[in-house]
């Protein structure tokens, strides 16, 4: 083994330690648990009732309605998984390993990522119940759920940011919810109001939901993923420098 690749596993020892720490904390929290039933309740609903599945002639097997509740419901969702986790007893363990706070960011952002899509995984049961009465659009449920993972990223990357810059766990959950609903609803406002292109381009291209739409009509948009990469990417790094600052100021 060379000395990179040496490394490299010294690096992923210690951020597994932390990731570990995180899933861990996650199935003690009922709060997790109660999320996760959340999600699965909304999107069923979303799907059956509002989208009338059992009204003959009008009901239909397009899975559109489901992922496109997804992103709403995680305004709620997501910040359980992404709130306090800079604690200050968090803190104390974090600071008794040899890791940088990108490292940290990254090891708690793929923690809440985790945690969030196995949240998910009861929901899998509106789509697998669907193929029982109708065809359902196999690459559309592909794309749908590749779709909701770059959103979950996205998401949980800005709520591991606000996390790290608002150490109450409340105030966190707060603006992290905050964030995203006025993400997820960025793109509605210039249905309602008119407003110049350039601005209505603007507010179609800070929108989650709107970069989303794509993946639930079974479209993959590379457009689409690299603003999600670019935006995880900034949260995290946003995240570590936040870190890092807090830190210089405690040792000056």
């Amino acid at each position: 083994m060379n000395d990179r690749s040496r490394r490299f596993a010294v690096y992923a020892a210690r951020s597994g330690a932390v990731f570990k720490k995180e899933l861990f904390s996650y199935s003690l929290q009922p709060a997790a648990y109660l999320a996760a039933a959340v999600m699965t309740a909304a999107c069923a609903v979303r799907f059956f009732i509002s989208g009338q599945f059992f009204t003959m002639g009008i009901g239909t097997g397009d899975l559109q309605l489901f992922f496109t509740a997804i992103p709403y419901v995680s305004i709620l969702t997501v910040p359980v998984f992404t709130a306090g986790q800079w604690e200050a007893d968090a803190a104390i363990f974090e600071a008794s390993l040899p890791v940088s706070d990108l490292q940290l960011a990254c090891a708690k952002w793929a923690a809440a990522l985790c945690a969030c899509l196995v949240a998910l995984l009861p929901g899998a049961a509106v789509p697998a119940s669907v193929s029982v009465f109708t065809e359902t659009d196999a690459a559309r449920l592909v794309t749908g759920y590749a779709g909701i993972t770059c959103f979950t990223a996205a998401a949980c990357a800005a709520g591991v940011f606000f996390s790290a810059s608002v150490l109450s766990k409340t105030a966190a959950f707060l603006c992290t919810a905050l964030a995203l609903a006025l993400s997820n609803a960025a793109h509605l406002l210039p249905l309602s109001v008119p407003l110049p292109h350039w601005l209505t381009e603007a507010c179609n291209y800070v929108s989650f939901a709107w970069h989303f739409d794509a993946f639930g009509k079974g479209i993959v948009d590379t457009r689409d993923l690299a603003f999600y990469a670019v935006v995880s990417t900034g949260f995290l790094f946003a995240a570590a420098a936040v870190r890092s600052a807090r830190k210089r100021g405690r040792a000056s």
